[in-house]
């Protein structure tokens, strides 16, 4: 019971000449409070509070304990809750039906001295739509003489119980609040060092990805530097084969030898490409660009390829100049050429157009070749990534043209983009790139 209440009521009893004062609390262990079945056969009773006023009256133990079954008159009390039990006399005691006296817990109800009693339940605020409310405990006083109780008197008993029943209640609100508590701390507690865990894992993989990619792009840097020398021999070989070998069937292997030289080392030029795009290295030279020049010169590039395919390079230049990086815009349009080149069907058309706008300029390429699904655009430009459509074709690639592309458009501030839509009347999809670069300088 709350401290702050017990003196009080502790004065109180001695202003009434209460000769004993108990306070008893309920402990139910089944989930039916209002069978008495049920609380008879498994409720225990506990001893919170007692003052005695009277040396003659044995005391007794806080916290004492017994099971509601060994005491009538306890289990009594609980069956007239909420009303209240007044016995006057001792006959009135010996007349309750079903008293047992050498049954009785005489540490509870001695009847020995015992002559007059109270009961009052100890319960919680009445609520209209339950009949009986919950009985938290019994407070009950005793005496060894006889003794009519006055109306004034059951009043104060009530008071000092409904002070009671507050404590009571608010002392296990405030358990199971520190109960829920401590609960969620513990388990704040456990998540706090997983978490830290995690955490210290998490460094560790993280600090071994970037030694691995280190060494990754330390290994491509120096491998790419160790086969520039080598390659550019080889086709220096190659050329100087070609110039005392004048017999077709040789000069045929020797083009062919110089086709695949050229794909090592523009496969070595990209893989340095993309570590300088990585590594921020790359500078712009912004300068003014003819675009008519420039798309010539690309298309003369790609003449023998587009023929082979039976292709047609529409262009629609609506813009004369650009201020762009040359080397870094003809790396861009020659990578989605040559892409456009590879995967279009045979005698399809490949359109490049060249659209200004009030603040950019779109370059958009489009081309009649397979779908580019959903899924397949979303990793389109990420390195090394070859997609569905590669299958279909004879020369892959190495899936670094697209991502160089995709670095060196953000490098300009650009942006690029993809669609695939179907073309009913010829039965293929219409792929186009566009691509999205500011104006930085007037024409």
């Amino acid at each position: 019971m709350d401290s702050v209440f017990e003196p009080e009521i502790i004065n109180t009893a001695k202003v009434l000449k209460f000769e004993r004062l108990l306070g008893l609390k309920f402990k139910y262990n089944n989930f039916s409070f209002h069978s008495p079945q049920d609380v008879k056969s498994s409720t225990t009773v506990e001893v919170f509070f007692h003052y005695t006023s009277a040396k003659e009256i044995g005391g007794i133990e806080t916290n004492f304990s017994y099971h509601i079954s060994e005491s009538f008159l306890t289990f009594y009390g609980w069956q007239k809750a909420p009303d209240i039990v007044k016995i006057c006399s001792k006959k009135e005691l010996e007349s309750l039906e079903g008293l047992n006296q050498e049954k009785e817990l005489k540490e509870i109800f001695d009847y020995n001295w015992l002559k007059s009693l109270l009961i009052c339940p100890i319960f919680n605020a009445r609520n209209p739509e339950i009949s009986r409310p919950i009985t938290l405990g019994l407070l009950v006083v005793e005496n060894k003489h006889n003794r009519r109780w006055q109306a004034a008197e059951t009043e104060v008993v009530k008071w000092m119980a409904k002070q009671i029943a507050t404590a009571m209640i608010n002392q296990q609100t405030l358990a199971k609040v520190q109960s829920l508590v401590q609960e969620r701390t513990s388990q704040l507690q456990v998540s706090l060092e997983v978490q830290a865990k995690l955490g210290q894992k998490l460094r560790k993989y993280v600090e071994e990805l970037r030694k691995a990619n280190q060494m990754k792009e330390q290994f491509i840097a120096s491998l790419s530097d160790a086969l520039k020398t080598p390659l550019a021999n080889m086709k220096m070989g190659i050329k100087m084969l070609k110039l005392i070998n004048k017999e077709e069937r040789i000069a045929n292997y020797l083009e062919i030898l110089a086709k695949e030289c050229d794909k090592e080392i523009a496969l070595v030029e990209n893989l340095l490409n993309l570590q300088n795009l990585r590594e921020n290295k790359l500078t712009i030279y912004a300068q003014k660009i003819s675009w008519e020049e420039l798309l010539q010169n690309l298309a003369n590039n790609f003449r023998e390829n587009l023929q082979e395919k039976q292709l047609e390079l529409v262009q629609i230049i609506r813009q004369k100049h650009i201020y762009s990086d040359f080397n870094i815009l003809e790396s861009i349009l020659k990578e989605l050429l040559q892409n456009a080149i590879k995967f279009s069907e045979e005698k399809t058309k490949i359109f490049l157009e060249i659209l200004p706008e009030e603040s950019s300029t779109v370059i958009r390429i489009t081309n009649c070749g397979s779908e580019i699904s959903q899924k397949e655009q979303e990793r389109l430009f990420t390195p090394f990534y070859q997609g569905e459509r590669v299958a279909n074709v004879t020369n892959s690639g190495t899936g670094l043209g697209l991502a160089l592309v995709k670095l060196w458009v953000d490098n300009l501030n650009g942006a690029i983009t993809v669609s695939s839509v179907p073309k009913v009347e010829s039965g293929c999809y219409q792929n186009t790139f566009t691509i999205t670069l500011p104006n930085v300088g007037k024409e």
